[in-house]
């Protein structure tokens, strides 16, 4: 398996991608919160280094002010 910084995120148990963030960080400030709704469960997912920094703080203010719950139309 290839290791890729920029793959999406994917659930850890099921690995589908079919997955929503729940919290921009989680038990340390490197990982993000998703939860799966293939298997209906929370893992953490590594925020790579290499990962943007603005991109980061867009996703979270994103998440923040209640956008990462909006649907597209």
């Amino acid at each position: 398996m290839q290791n890729n910084h920029y793959e999406k995120p994917h659930c850890s148990f099921c690995h589908s991608t079919h997955v929503q963030l729940i919290a921009p960080f989680g038990t340390a400030q490197l990982v993000r919160q998703f939860y799966c709704h293939q298997c209906k469960s929370v893992f953490e997912y590594i925020r790579w280094q290499s990962e943007e920094r603005s991109e980061h703080v867009n996703q979270s203010r994103k998440f923040i002010t209640g956008a990462a719950y909006r649907s597209a139309p």
